[in-house]
């Protein structure tokens, strides 16, 4: 029973192989039908109800296509000449195909020029999208400018250099971008060192760059900015600096020397060589360790704010703060220094250090609060892209 399911299942998945590109080409996907058809005929030239799928197919699609052309010309209006550039490079893109065939095969089918129909065309669609750039590009809103960026690109597309394309791709990004002004205002009852302020622009805001958005620091008074995103720091405060203290005991049973063996009789038990045995003498050693905690802590809060400069409106406040922690440990003990644990002797091996000044403590908060900054940045990023005010 087993083999015979086996030998159906194989000849069914044969004749489901053989006929793929019939099937194909029964649906109307005549393009799918010609690739799987030239790649059994490269194999197997001989394979006539391939062939004739491929005759089939490739007669249909041609034909489609040369009737779209013909309809595009009557209608005779200029935006058709993308559409009719396409279906040339269409047909040349088929022909070619039809190209790696064994001649055999291949001189059975009409190789036709397309060259001069694909250059006209092609001149023509480079010129419709390139007036098409101009006519956006006049209107002067940040929409219309992204319309003629990709209007320039569909040029460029065509041909690598095109009257001054390069020139107008490059207009139209400048009306079609977004430029965001990241800032920064203390408005807490602090005064935070310079360094504050410089650590915090160096953000690095340049991998949020997109086509349509640009991020900045520094303020270029020749921009006209469309959004203010303004780290407002409210809250601003350090702590005393603490020194905390924790005693505890250890102890551990150590071998310290050796100790006779004795028998019941009190006497010294001796090996078969005659030799006093003896034994580890273990003991049990204490120390008392007193264990300090330095620590001191700065802490920064505020909000970010998205500020839409065209609509002078608040779009958007996300709460931001961040604590930067100064700590360390050091120990001192008393006692036998053989009953420390591995724990204890690393921290008696630290000694009390010289706290960090605030003004350290502050840069230190400006560094995670830039990273904070960044990824809040990052997940509103898309906010700022609208051409929408």
């Amino acid at each position: 029973m087993f083999k015979t399911t086996s030998i159906v299942l194989l000849l069914s998945a044969l004749v489901l192989g053989c006929t793929s590109s019939e099937k194909l080409l029964q649906k109307g996907q005549y393009e799918r039908a010609i690739d799987r058809s030239i790649k059994k005929l490269i194999k197997n030239p001989g394979n006539e109800g391939e062939f004739y799928v491929l005759s089939e197919a490739y007669s249909k699609a041609n034909s489609f296509d040369m009737d779209r052309i013909t309809f595009l010309e009557k209608e005779d209006i200029k935006e058709n000449f993308l559409d009719i550039f396409t279906l040339y490079q269409r047909l040349d893109t088929r022909q070619d195909k039809i190209k790696t065939l064994p001649s055999s095969l291949m001189n059975e089918f009409e190789i036709i020029d397309y060259d001069d129909e694909l250059i006209a065309s092609k001149e023509q669609a480079a010129e419709v999208s390139y007036q098409r750039g101009l006519e956006y590009l006049k209107i002067g809103d940040r929409e219309s400018a992204r319309q003629a960026f990709f209007e320039f690109e569909q040029v460029l597309s065509i041909y690598s250099e095109y009257k001054d394309t390069q020139i107008k791709i490059e207009e139209a990004l400048t009306l079609g971008i977004n430029q965001v002004l990241f800032v920064i205002e203390n408005n807490s009852e602090t005064i935070l060192p310079k360094r504050f302020d410089e650590e915090l622009k160096k953000i690095g805001l340049a991998d949020l760059n997109g086509r349509w958005i640009q991020y900045s620091v520094y303020e270029d008074e020749e921009v006209n900015y469309d959004y203010f995103i303004v780290l407002d720091i409210r809250d601003i405060s350090v702590s005393p600096e603490r020194i905390d203290r924790e005693t505890y005991k250890e102890s551990a049973e150590i071998q310290d020397g050796t100790k006779y063996v004795f028998d019941e009789r009190g006497n010294v038990k001796k090996d078969s060589l005659g030799n006093d045995i003896r034994e580890p003498n273990i003991v049990t050693v204490t120390a008392e360790i007193s264990k300090a905690r330095q620590w001191k802590e700065a802490f920064v809060g505020g909000s970010m704010d998205y500020i839409d400069l065209r609509t002078d409106q608040l779009v958007k406040t996300e709460d931001i703060s961040v604590s930067a922690l100064f700590e360390h440990f050091s120990a001192s003990f008393s006692g036998d220094e053989r009953a420390l644990s591995n724990d204890s002797k690393e921290l008696i091996e630290d000694e009390i250090v010289v706290f960090p000044s605030s003004e350290i403590m502050f840069i230190d908060s400006a560094t995670l609060l830039k990273e904070q900054a960044k990824e809040i940045m990052y997940r509103n990023r898309g906010l700022l892209s609208s051409t929408e005010s």
